[in-house]
């Protein structure tokens, strides 16, 4: 027996947040075509298509999915019947055959009797085309059902648009359908509000009286996640808070500042949700590198290598954008992430609930890793972190030598050391970038000596890295904290300065 709420479209809210370039991007799909929404939990997929249904009227079927319907016998039988509440009559027959369990390939047929059935029907127009939704598609991925789904809509008749909504990318050769101009893609980057939607949510949705400034901090906040602005939302309600007036610098507003977002019960609501719809629905392994990758800022392929003792973690990155774990890319490269705030915030509380030892040696690791690499701001960080005061102090002094600018920084760092650690004696008190000859050795890292060495000696950058095991990329970081410790452009002027040295030297 079917159940027969699986079929009943959401319904609207009041004063929904109207996404006209949303709405756009889906009417402008057609027939034929494979219509992917895909965001990590709480962005408003299904509120979305929910919208474009209830503005845009055309004939359309909705079909609610849940793991119960990952088996394909159950699948196909739902999606068939979904057609056939859409265009009464359409998927009789393959449905017969669908039944038919003496014959071995009757899934095969049924679903070609479905597409022969499908390619007679000629809609007006292709976007007039029927559209069915598959809402929470990532339920029912399984290797076997995809595949099957792929010869689908290899094979889909103009006749009908499919519209997946997806916490996942679904394996469906996006790539190709992509490139024929089968898909129509929408993302989370597309999904999360602006500053805007956020204003309007917040004020006309949920209904609360704040001014706009107000507004942007929770937008800051939550990076547009639309779950999150929900939870601040209730929590403000309940509360029956009134806002605090807007801070006109918005530039380091910490919770403190935001009503609502320091109650301990929207903490909970928050860290509920995530553990919930996101965090335990993860393997052992997956949840594992999550805590671990969340112990710094940010990171990459290597840096995870080094935490969680694998060597895979490139592949693990893939694996965690693909399925939408609240990964940022912060470049064009693919290189470094972060995770979405709230998201981290919530890994670190169970971070920090680990063994005392072990979370020091993942910093401490951390630390290491990056000064290895050239990363010496992110060193300092982890160090201040573990209060290893005498290489934080280290740290500080090689970043003071190797620029200028990075003095607007030093107060913020100077706070973290105890008031009766010696590092003030040790700052000068105008930094510069030109080292003493006593200062190469002090100043510079292991690495850095390593990589002056080898240029003193006339090896090319890439016989460098050959021989340090590292890459080229690598080695130009180096290089470039290098010569700003040393106070030079280029290696001739590096190659003068140390022979300088050598002059100097008693």
């Amino acid at each position: 027996m079917l159940l027969k709420t699986r079929f009943y479209i959401p319904p609207l809210r009041k004063n929904i947040v109207q996404r006209e370039p949303l709405l756009q991007i889906l009417n402008s799909s057609e027939g034929g075509q494979l219509v992917v929404i895909s965001a990590p939990a709480g962005y408003g997929k299904t509120t979305l298509i929910s919208q474009w249904l209830h503005h845009s009227p055309h004939t359309f079927s909705w079909l609610a999915l849940d793991d119960t319907q990952a088996a394909p016998g159950i699948f196909w039988r739902y999606f068939i019947i979904a057609l056939n509440q859409a265009s009464p009559g359409c998927g009789e027959h393959p449905l017969q055959l669908l039944r038919d369990n003496q014959n071995e390939h009757a899934l095969e047929n049924a679903l070609i009797a479905l597409l022969n059935e499908l390619d007679a029907i000629n809609p007006s127009s292709p976007r007039d085309a029927m559209t069915l939704v598959l809402d929470d598609f990532h339920l029912v991925a399984t290797p076997e059902l995809s595949g099957q789904f792929n010869s689908f809509l290899n094979h889909l008749p103009p006749s009908l648009r499919i519209v997946i909504t997806s916490r996942s990318a679904p394996d469906l050769a996006l790539a190709r359908r992509r490139a024929s101009n089968q898909l129509v893609e929408i993302d989370q980057h597309q999904l999360r509000f602006s500053a805007e939607d956020s204003n309007r949510f917040l004020q006309q949705t949920m209904s609360l009286q704040i001014d706009n400034n107000q507004s942007q901090l929770y937008f800051r906040e939550t990076e547009g996640w639309i779950a999150g602005l929900q939870l601040i939302g209730l929590s403000l309600q309940k509360a029956d808070t009134t806002p605090a007036p807007a801070v006109e610098n918005h530039q380091t507003e910490s919770n403190s500042t935001l009503p609502g977002l320091s109650a301990p019960s929207l903490q909970r609501n928050i860290a509920d949700y995530l553990l919930d719809e996101v965090f335990s629905q993860q393997s052992l392994d997956i949840q594992h590198f999550l805590l671990l990758s969340a112990a710094v800022p940010r990171f990459t392929a290597g840096l995870c290598n080094a935490l969680t003792g694998r060597n895979d973690s490139l592949s693990v990155i893939s694996h965690l954008d693909r399925h939408n774990l609240f990964l940022l890319p912060l470049d064009n490269h693919g290189v470094w992430f972060r995770y979405h705030d709230l998201f981290r915030r919530f890994l670190l509380q169970h971070f920090n609930g680990l063994d005392a030892d072990f979370r020091q040696q993942g910093q401490t690791t951390a630390a290491q890793w990056f000064e290895l690499n050239g990363y010496l701001q992110e060193a300092l960080e982890q160090r201040l972190q573990l209060r290893d005061w005498d290489k934080a102090e280290a740290l500080l002094l090689q970043l003071l030598a190797g620029d200028d600018e990075i003095n607007t920084l030093l107060p913020g760092w100077l706070e973290h050391f105890p008031h009766e650690h010696p590092v003030h004696q040790h700052i000068p008190q105008t930094p510069g970038r030109t080292l003493s000859p006593q200062a190469f050795d002090t100043l510079l890292t292991s690495r850095e000596q390593q990589v002056l060495e080898l240029v003193s000696q006339g090896h090319s950058n890439k016989e460098i890295a050959r021989q340090l095991h590292i890459s080229l990329n690598t080695l130009k970081v180096h290089i470039r904290n290098l010569y700003g410790k040393i106070g030079v452009e280029n290696r001739t002027e590096a190659l003068h300065k140390l022979l300088s040295q050598d002059d100097r030297s008693p």
